[in-house]
């Protein structure tokens, strides 16, 4: 009886602590995002790419600042949770891209 006893409390507590991963957005490819070339690519050719936007807002001089988002968390049980956090803000104005910038938080490898 103990012996199942030791072979089920380890079992329980792995079940329990390791679940399922949380994703949140669609990941932003760096191929997608090489295609994006400030000056040049058009507006369109980011949503096209990339999506609908997370969040547009104006800015100061008329432009746009579109924000992409894309967020991953994966559970562990005896250390810390991994996660994974990128925000890409894309700025336009007359419909074309003047610059982007991609910010990457937490850890990479799984």
């Amino acid at each position: 009886m103990k012996f199942w006893m030791l072979l089920l409390i380890p079992v329980i507590a792995f079940s329990i602590g390791c679940g399922k991963p949380i994703i949140q957005g669609t990941p932003i490819d760096k191929a997608k995002l090489e295609q994006i070339v400030p000056g040049t690519t058009s507006e369109a050719k980011v949503t096209e790419l990339l999506g609908q936007p997370l969040k547009t807002e104006m800015v100061s001089g008329g432009g746009t600042k579109n924000t992409y988002s894309y967020y991953e968390e994966h559970p562990r049980i005896f250390r810390k949770n991994v996660q994974i956090k990128h925000v890409l803000d894309v700025y336009t104005q007359n419909g074309v891209v003047l610059k982007y910038d991609l910010r990457k938080e937490g850890v990479e490898d799984n």
